[in-house]
């Protein structure tokens, strides 16, 4: 068996972001570049001071322009259209999904990403009552996909983001590519309700939608007032604490014949010595 490929954080930039420009008329290398580039580096350090004291965070994609080069996300996006239908929701077929795996060594300087094999992906009960703690066994994302530049820069922003507050070292990883589907009948983004998904922490980031209303995502913490808010520009995401808050999406609805919702979501998951830890 071949070597699963080891991808840095060093490649993932050089091959996904745009350097040549930093905004659209915005040499790199002038002062308003450094500018940007600054701001991002601000609006990275608020997030993750916020994602340790609310319990989430939410990422704008508005601020981080040209965070990706055009053609890189685009290719991206595109996996979505290839994806098989989920056959665990008791025949319902607004679901759309494939799963992947992907372990992250992280250090002070940088990030390694290795593709692991396909496996089946499985909750506990007291997470996710619906599924009663099965094994569900859902397509692959393809070995190849795993490495793709824009998927390792969103997980590289979502393990900065926790390192600001977590400095364990090694991950590991669940991707799951999902297209949720509306037409006579609404989709359901979170069949399972208000929940928690049972993981160190997750990310929740749009790639796409058209043609929908709703998919409305509300955060519920404890004496405290519901966040509500919707993903409306792809890249628009979040990322939680996952024993800190529930959460769950409202349905989508078709504003014509169909209305589409595209989401990468992430599980984070230390391993390794030091897994069991609680943090923070």
């Amino acid at each position: 068996m071949a070597t699963a490929p080891v991808i840095t954080s060093k490649a993932i930039g050089a091959a996904a972001v745009r350097d040549t420009r930093t905004e659209a008329g915005t040499p790199a290398g002038t002062t308003a570049a450094r500018v940007v580039a600054a701001d991002r580096a601000m609006a990275a350090d608020l997030a993750g001071s916020e994602l340790f004291i609310e319990g989430f965070t939410v990422l704008r994609a508005a601020h981080a322009p040209g965070r990706f080069a055009p053609e890189a996300l685009a290719s991206f996006q595109a996996l979505w259209d290839d994806l098989a239908l989920d056959q665990n929701l008791g025949g319902s077929t607004y679901r759309y999904r494939r799963y992947g795996r992907v372990r992250a060594d992280v250090t002070a300087s940088d990030m390694a990403f290795t593709p692991l094999e396909h496996s089946v992906f499985q909750q506990s009960a007291e997470h996710i009552p619906i599924h009663m703690g099965r094994a569900r066994l859902f397509e692959p994302v393809a070995q190849e996909h795993l490495s793709h530049p824009v998927l390792l820069g969103l997980l590289a922003d979502g393990l900065r983001l926790i390192r600001s507050g977590d400095d364990r070292g090694q991950w590991e990883i669940g991707l799951h590519f999902v297209r949720t589907v509306a037409g006579a009948t609404p989709g359901l983004p979170t069949p399972e309700g208000r929940h928690r998904d049972g993981h160190d922490y997750i990310g929740m980031h749009l790639l796409g939608r058209r043609g929908c209303a709703g998919g409305e995502s509300i955060v519920y913490r404890e004496g405290r007032p519901d966040t509500r808010l919707t993903l409306t520009d792809p890249l628009d995401g979040m990322v939680v604490v996952d024993a800190a808050i529930m959460h769950e999406v409202t349905p989508i609805t078709a504003t014509g014949d169909e209305g589409v919702r595209d989401m990468l979501l992430v599980d984070y998951n230390a391993v390794g010595q030091d897994a069991g830890e609680s943090r923070p």
